[in-house]
């Protein structure tokens, strides 16, 4: 795919993305914002420099200019993107061989601890130099907390389209710096369809109909790890957004649901997303509350499992662990949310963006940090480290053979983002939405009980 996403910044810039991730929607972020399933790596060094530098840097690549007679420090950097931990860490030792005095000490954390452990870590005056956030409202909480030093004006932001910068600004300035995107699709096992004689589904009932045949050809139509509540909030988080603003019309539930003018009870889209969610369920592996992220790709790769919806993030694993799936077996589709064929566009969402600590002692060091992931040599890195696409204008997009598959989506123009229509809430509706989910699926609750449940929820804690 080296020359198939060559109008990425220009699609972005289209999109006028924005919150990938916002404060009332964490679990749906990893999504995208990460697919994190590695256990918490909490801090492992603390900087023993004593040079601290309140002096921001406008370099825009790492280079080794003056290192050689500045003293050594040591910045950490906390991210939530452990599912690629290795991947990362790649990254930094190329950006420390480039910089010998500047030692990055990574913290990787679970996404679905990732904030609260920030937030208390934060609030408690420890020094994070450098961490990810993602764009929108749970950026403008660190932001309005004086947590997040401004990159308004840096020079490495030239790397970045201006439209992207615009859509992940807060009051109109840039705190955070774009790092990367990607699509939310289906993965599928060539093998099986051809094997079948299924077409690639285009309507959500087709995908059904392709699941329900795999099932009694006596193979897995879903690959489902739910047990990690972030990738059962993935799905949740963007069914239900993309249904109230495209099916039902109502692009502003979510607005409103902030301000108390609107209701689940009156958005029609809950109740298919909660028809969507239980057909899945009953299509999908064993012990699907019980498997998480990496067993499920475990699972996949494996070569049994028909389809498997998740960002790119497995791509590397199933590489390591099946080499032939991965260069010849896997497809990617759009996931069909819609039986209405012509709204089935390309999930495309930005994923985790990078902020220097306010209260950073070794701010120069951190703006070097940044500086390299925003040189076209750091986009290429996170390229092939993460199997994400980079935000950096000019940065590979060759990520892996399934992603050829959505070539004709970004060709023209078929993407959109679910995530925009909700960047305004602070309301978490996903974990009670979760919690409910869990006991529809095992007949506990009717439909009807699960929205009454979240109106009573948002009434009881949000007034």
């Amino acid at each position: 795919m080296k020359k198939s996403l060559i109008g990425l910044s220009a699609v972005i810039a289209m999109l006028s993305l924005s919150a990938c991730g916002n404060s009332g929607n964490d679990a749906s972020n990893a999504a995208n914002s990460s697919s994190n399933s590695s256990s918490n790596t909490s801090a492992s060094s603390e900087s023993n420099a004593n040079t601290s530098s309140n002096t921001t840097t406008n370099n825009t690549t790492s280079t080794n200019a003056s290192n050689g007679d500045a003293e050594p420090v040591t910045i950490s950097f906390m991210h939530f993107k452990s599912d690629v931990t290795d991947g990362i860490q790649k990254i930094v030792d190329q950006f420390e061989a480039e910089n010998p005095n500047i030692k990055v000490d990574v913290q990787p954390v679970k996404y679905d601890d990732y904030y609260t452990i920030l937030k208390t870590k934060l609030a408690g005056g420890d020094v994070v130099d450098v961490f990810t956030l993602n764009a929108g409202s749970q950026a403008k909480l660190f932001v309005d907390g004086g947590y997040v030093e401004d990159l308004t004006g840096q020079e490495f932001l030239s790397s970045f389209d201006t439209d992207v910068l615009t859509s992940q600004a807060t009051d109109g300035k840039n705190y955070i710096m774009p790092l990367n995107a990607g699509p939310i699709a289906v993965f599928y096992n060539k093998n099986i369809f051809k094997e079948l004689n299924l077409e690639v589904p285009r309507t959500f009932d087709a995908m059904i109909e392709d699941a329900k045949k795999i099932k009694e050809a006596g193979k897995t139509p879903f690959a489902l790890g739910w047990k990690d509540a972030w990738t059962l909030g993935m799905w949740i988080g963007r069914d239900l957004p993309s249904n109230t603003a495209l099916v039902a019309n109502q692009p502003d539930f979510f607005d409103k649901l902030e301000t108390g003018g609107s209701k689940f009870a009156d958005n029609p889209a809950v109740k298919t997303t909660l028809d969507h969610a239980q057909q899945i369920f009953d299509l999908g592996n064993k012990d699907q509350l019980g498997l998480g992220y990496n067993d499920i790709v475990d699972l996949f790769a494996k070569g049994d499992v028909g389809m498997m919806y998740m960002g790119t993030w497995p791509l590397a694993d199933i590489q390591k662990k099946n080499p032939d799936l991965y260069n010849t077996g896997i497809g990617y589709f759009p996931y069909p949310f819609s039986n209405d064929e012509t709204l089935n566009k390309l999930e495309f969402n930005p994923d985790a963006s990078l902020a220097v600590g306010s209260k950073s002692q070794h701010k120069e060091a951190a703006m070097k940090f940044l500086a390299f992931m925003a040189s076209k040599e750091g986009g290429d890195a996170w390229v092939k480290n993460t199997n994400t696409l980079s935000y950096v204008k000019g940065a590979t997009t060759d990520i892996a053979p399934a992603l050829n598959d959505l070539k004709p989506y970004f060709d023209n123009g078929q993407l959109y983002n679910s995530q925009a229509y909700m960047s305004k809430t602070t309301i978490d509706w996903t974990t009670q939405l979760i919690q409910s989910l869990q006991k529809m699926f095992f007949k506990k609750d009717t439909p009807d009980q699960v929205v009454t449940a979240l109106d009573d929820w948002v009434s009881k804690n949000h007034k």
